[in-house]
């Protein structure tokens, strides 16, 4: 959401000079360090090593064209990042000539495109500092007032959310790629409805993540699509195995 803010700071002086090199280095993340705040501990990213840089093309006022070039590293700070311990997953020279992402403004959201300019790789929503202080003060104290969030906006005026302020209960479209958690106990199965066979069982707060949507359905008063999901990294069935990359259907009324 902060690059978001960036970005868009940014993208907004692009179109005054249609294509412009953005010659400074970028940073890429390599490796996963282990930090603590008190009690509690928490992962963070290490990041090192510029290594692209990017032409910006205009193509309309609410899209842009970002065209990547890789740029060599030398082999000395090859060499000294390996002896520090870093894993690098890129080679020393690009194997591949440039390739092109693309931006595209909707009113508060930017979705960033692949190459193909159609397959979706990212979704971000501008907010201001004081939702940022708000939403870091919710999550210390697992305490939301939805009244300090106002939530984004589509540039026709819609959202995807309704009666958030007013504390009433939300209704969110279901985001292929979206990650959720489990409200309760939550069967997986074979295939969408409740006549697929059970894969296994999930306890609430189990995070998946949205792979594809399927046919909508009521179940228990709710209306929503039954979806299909991929448990994440550290989940764990009712009996308490692991059992991450598990991939299967739920009803995706039951998921928060």
């Amino acid at each position: 959401y902060q690059m978001a803010r960036t970005e868009t700071e940014f993208f907004n002086h692009v179109g005054d000079y249609m294509i412009y090199w953005y010659e400074m280095p970028q940073k890429t993340s390599d490796k996963f360090a282990r930090g603590t705040s008190g009690d509690s501990a928490y992962p963070y990213r290490i990041w090192i090593l510029g290594d692209y840089r990017c032409k910006i093309r205009e193509i309309s006022s609410d899209l842009y064209e970002l065209e990547l070039e890789d740029v060599r590293i030398s082999q000395g700070y090859y060499e000294n990042a390996l002896k520090e311990g870093y894993d690098m997953r890129f080679a020393l020279e690009a194997t591949e000539p440039g390739y092109s992402l693309y931006c595209r403004f909707d009113g508060d959201y930017l979705y960033l495109y692949l190459e193909d300019g159609k397959t979706l790789f990212a979704t971000y929503c501008a907010y201001d500092d004081e939702e940022e202080e708000a939403l870091y003060d919710a999550i210390r104290t697992n305490d939301f007032d939805m009244s300090q969030f106002t939530f984004p906006r589509h540039a026709d005026g819609t959202c995807d959310y309704e009666n958030a302020a007013s504390g009433e209960e939300i209704y969110k479209k279901r985001i292929v790629n979206g990650v959720y958690r489990a409200k309760e106990n939550l069967r997986l199965r074979e295939k969408e409805g409740t006549s697929g066979a059970v894969i296994t069982a999930m306890p609430a707060g189990t995070r998946v993540k949205i792979l594809s949507l399927g046919k909508e359905e009521t179940i228990d008063g709710i209306t929503d699509n039954w979806v299909e999901v991929e448990t994440l990294i550290g989940s764990k069935n009712i009996e308490g195995d692991l059992i991450p990359g598990e991939v299967g259907w739920c009803f995706g009324g039951y998921l928060k």
